[in-house]
C-alpha cells in the first residue's frame, strides 16, 4: 500500500498545480503521445488501436490546451532529470499524436514542475527551452524533508543496526 501512496503523489502534485494554474482551460492528464502503427489501426480500426497501443507509448503528465498554444507539464519530485530530459521528447511526438491532431500546429510550451531547482537543472533547462516551474504545496514539502532525512548519520546509524539486528537473527 505504501508504494501505491508512494506513486501517485506526483499525479497528485500535478493536478494540484493545474487545478491552482490553469482552472479556466482544458486539461489532460496522463496523456499517451506518439503513433500507433498504420497495420494495427487498419486491423483494428483506430479507436481500439489506440487503446491496444498505449502501454507502448509515452505519457505526458498533463497537457493544457489555451486558445493558440499547448503546454506539456511534466512534474518531478526527485528524480528532475527524467522530466527534463523527456519533454523535448515528448514535445516532438504531439505532431504524431492522433489524439491531438487538432492542435498539431500549436506551439508547445515545456513546462518542468520541481520542488526546487538546482542551478544545473535551470541551465540546461533554458538550453532546451524548457520552463521551470518551483510549486511545492505544505504537504508536499513535508514528503521532500523526510526523504532528506534518509541520509542523515542518525537514519545511517539506524539501518546499520537494523542489518547488523537480521544478520545476529540468520537473516542475511
Amino acid at each position: 500500500m505504501a508504494t501505491k501512496l508512494r506513486r501517485e503523489i506526483e499525479p497528485r502534485w500535478v493536478s494540484e498545480y493545474v487545478a491552482a494554474n490553469y482552472k479556466d482551460f482544458p486539461v489532460r492528464f496522463r496523456v499517451p503521445l506518439g503513433a500507433i502503427p498504420k497495420g494495427l489501426a487498419e486491423e483494428m480500426g483506430e479507436a481500439k488501436a489506440l487503446a491496444f497501443f498505449r502501454p507502448w507509448r509515452p505519457e505526458v503528465d498533463a497537457i493544457v490546451i489555451l486558445p493558440r498554444h499547448l503546454i506539456l507539464i511534466e512534474g518531478k519530485i526527485f528524480k528532475v532529470m527524467d522530466g527534463l530530459s523527456k519533454l523535448p521528447i515528448y514535445k516532438s511526438l504531439v505532431p504524431l499524436t492522433p489524439e491531438l491532431a487538432e492542435y498539431r500546429d500549436f506551439p508547445v510550451i515545456m513546462q518542468l514542475l520541481c520542488v526546487r531547482p538546482l542551478p544545473w537543472v535551470e541551465q540546461a533547462a533554458a538550453q532546451n527551452d524548457v520552463k521551470i516551474v518551483p510549486w511545492a504545496p505544505d504537504w508536499l514539502i513535508k514528503i521532500w524533508e523526510e526523504r532528506d532525512k534518509y541520509w542523515t548519520r542518525e537514519e545511517v546509524l539506524k539501518r546499520e543496526d537494523r542489518k547488523k539486528t537480521l544478520k545476529a537473527l540468520g537473516y542475511e
